[in-house]
């Protein structure tokens, strides 16, 4: 069972990293070149296809995640040090999460119709900002979880 929920997990995991790395470094670069309503068009169609992969990647990391974490007994026989990082690590995928969910679901539609209004951006450095930090968070989390796995087991 640990090692079946330990696949589901690192699938998950590359999934979501892997996708948000391709989006950030592969996408969004030919995109920024587009002005007005056809950069908003494209970046909502990206947004579309993408939303229902990556958070049900995200949600299945975070569910096998604690599966994972119950099923070492964390904070219970585990050692101060793996407990120490999963606390960081569990704290970094909160904000991950919030950070999406604001970048996704607030910040993104709103800068949409701020374009579509013709309104000065005045979400976009916002977003922008918002979206590197989730792509550093996306980034540290799994090597956070290299060290779970290398704590563990010594």
């Amino acid at each position: 069972m640990d090692d079946t929920l330990r696949i589901v997990h690192l699938l998950a995991a590359i999934v979501w990293s892997g996708g948000t790395v391709a989006l950030v470094f592969v996408a969004v670069p030919p995109v920024q070149r587009l002005q007005g309503e056809a950069r908003a068009e494209t970046l909502r169609a990206f947004g579309k296809r993408w939303r229902p992969i990556g958070w049900s990647a995200l949600g299945i990391a975070i569910v096998t995640g604690a599966a994972l974490a119950t099923r070492a007994h964390a904070f219970d026989t585990t050692p101060r040090r793996f407990d120490a990082v999963l606390a960081v690590k569990g704290a970094l995928v909160g904000l991950l999460v919030a950070g999406a969910y604001l970048h996704d679901y607030v910040l993104g539609p709103g800068l949409a119709r701020q374009i579509r209004a013709g309104e000065p951006q005045s979400l976009r450095p916002l977003l922008t900002g918002l979206g590197r930090a989730n792509l550093l968070l996306t980034l540290a989390i799994p090597i956070l979880g290299v060290l779970l796995a290398e704590f563990l087991h010594e």
